[in-house]
């Protein structure tokens, strides 16, 4: 397990003091979790069934710093894939949200040789999907799947919802994908360079709980949200700021939109 060498790149996320500070915190804990995932993996049993990290979160943090898999806790990581591998074909186990696996790994585990065969089978295998492609980013959704992969990085998120959407052209890429999958007219624009602007038709009215109810749960990450009349019907708009001071809008807070306004979220958006 050869991941101290990503203290910088650990440091460069925490921003919490000053360079020197927060480098050597970054070198500290690194230092404290090789031993914390040394001791857990002499316990097999309890590293397959109870990892020392929750969730393995230290696992998934270490993939996300772009710790090449032979510098991964080796035991941990194996158990690791046949999980992912075990819901994705099966839906068992614990649920997985906001999972990193190297893009290499995942279609080594799921017996693929390429993207195209990843996204050809499970068109197939799955009764309803949707993809879009841009540049290095590509999202697939299918049977409450979701997968965006980075190729610039090489690692794709399995499930992502607190994943930031810190860029319109990621906005608008999300936009198109789910509003292909939920069957909704959708349009999204750039007021300014961090102002944008959602609307979506709705296949029929709100109530003013229903839309208070979403609207607590997007919470500070919005700036607006309000329904209006068109000549086409009811038309639900929603603004957006990202000044870099209040928290991004995420993938999750999109998807629970969406699902609004196709009424698959309508009884208790979450």
């Amino acid at each position: 397990m050869d991941y101290e060498k990503h203290d910088n790149a650990l440091a460069s996320r925490m921003r919490l003091l000053d360079k020197t500070a927060d480098t050597q915190l970054a070198k500290e804990l690194m230092q404290l979790h090789k031993k914390k995932c040394t001791d857990c993996q002499e316990d097999r049993l309890g590293c397959t069934v109870r990892p020392a990290c929750k969730d393995r979160n230290f696992l998934i943090m270490l993939i996300e710093l772009g710790v090449e898999p032979p510098d991964l806790p080796s035991f941990c990581y194996s158990q690791y894939l046949d999980q992912v591998k075990r819901f994705i074909l099966e839906r068992k186990g614990r649920d997985m949200i906001d999972r990193r696996i190297p893009i290499k790994d995942l279609l080594s585990v799921l017996n693929m040789g390429s993207i195209r065969q990843f996204t050809t089978r499970f068109s197939k295998i799955w009764s309803r999907s949707s993809a879009v492609r841009e540049d290095n980013v590509m999202i697939v959704i299918g049977d409450e799947l979701l997968f965006h992969f980075d190729f610039a990085r090489g690692i794709v998120t399995l499930n992502p919802d607190h994943f930031p959407i810190g860029n319109f052209h990621l906005l608008k890429l999300y936009v198109n994908l789910l509003s292909e999958h939920y069957g909704l007219t959708s349009r999204v624009s750039d007021t300014t360079r961090n102002w944008w602007v959602l609307r979506m038709d709705l296949t029929d009215g709100r109530s003013e709980d229903e839309l208070n109810s979403l609207s607590s749960i997007l919470d500070n990450r919005i700036e607006s949200m309000n329904v209006s009349s068109s000549n086409r019907g009811m038309v639900l708009q929603i603004e957006i700021i990202d000044d870099g001071h209040t928290p991004h809008f995420e993938v999750g807070d999109l998807k629970r939109v969406f699902a609004f306004a196709s009424k698959q979220g309508r009884e208790t958006p979450a």
